[in-house]
């Protein structure tokens, strides 16, 4: 499932993209991935787009559409014809498919804008959604008030972070950081990249955590949260907006996906392991 800074990354490039724009045309060709009414959204100007952990905000005129990728989903923008640079931007689950002829077999729902740009929300297995929603009404929604703080807001402190994790005393700390309740958007790539950068054993117990290392997972959490919004997210290099950058975050981790490999720190080969069902890499000799 794409992260925070995957997410974030689509909404930095969609606001270059399509903010000022209205959408002329909503085509649903999987009635399961729409949720709402879709004729309240055509003939409508996009006038802001936010991000709340890995929910995707598109404000409208009197609306709000909601966009959660879940495990499978893309938002594909291609421009019109005459668009040379930047003409294409994928976002989210990768696949071999993403760069061809759109729509394709995945694609659920197709929004067409009014200077000739389309955006594909594709979903291999369904499990994302778009969803109609009152436009005052998205902070407010059951989806949000479940959600733990914003990692990247300034009112995420580490005293927060220590009042949550210790709700789950006896978790390992890797396995407590993807709980959306104690930090929203961190999953398990970003709690892996978390824990290396505080110096911690991703599997310490939360109850034997000292408040300097409360501070520096705090801190850790932050850190590669920034990094990979800095290096476009860790889905595959698949494509190259405007300014030339081509995002690939993965290329730049110290620990996920890098088990055999040696730490770029201290050469230690890095380990991997199962914690919570799911794959954690670290480092013996920097994280204790």
């Amino acid at each position: 499932m794409p992260e925070l800074p995957e997410v974030e990354t689509i909404k930095l490039v969609l606001q270059r993209k399509i903010i000022g724009l209205k959408i002329t045309k909503i085509q649903i060709l999987s009635p399961k991935s729409f949720i709402g009414n879709p004729n309240l959204a055509e003939g409508q100007k996009v006038l802001k787009i936010d991000r709340f952990a890995k929910l995707l905000a598109i404000d409208l005129d009197r609306i709000s559409l909601l966009i959660h990728l879940k495990m499978t989903g893309q938002l594909i923008w291609i421009g019109n014809r005459q668009q040379a640079v930047g003409n294409r931007f994928v976002g989210g689950h990768p696949t071999e498919d993403m760069m061809g002829k759109m729509p394709n077999s995945h694609t659920r729902v197709i929004f067409s804008f009014s200077d000739g740009s389309k955006l594909y929300f594709n979903d291999q297995r369904r499990f994302g959604w778009i969803m109609v929603s009152e436009k005052f009404k998205v902070k407010s929604s059951k989806l949000l008030q479940k959600l733990g703080p914003e990692p990247l807001e300034k009112e995420f402190t580490w005293e927060i972070l220590k009042n949550n994790l210790l709700k789950h005393k006896n978790m390992p700390i890797k396995v407590a950081l993807m709980d959306q309740s104690v930090v929203s958007g961190v999953g398990n790539i970003y709690s892996n990249e978390a824990c290396f950068n505080a110096g911690i054993d991703p599997r310490t117990k939360i109850l034997d955590l000292s408040d300097l290392q409360f501070k520096k997972i705090h801190q850790g959490i932050i850190k590669a949260l920034k990094e990979g919004i800095s290096h476009g997210g860790s889905t595959r290099a698949h494509f190259r907006d405007p300014e030339g950058h081509k995002g690939y975050f993965l290329d730049y981790a110290k620990v996920y996906g890098r088990d055999k490999h040696p730490c770029k720190v201290c050469k230690t080969e890095i380990k991997k392991i199962a914690l919570g069902g799911r794959g954690t890499y670290f480092c013996e000799k920097c994280q204790k």
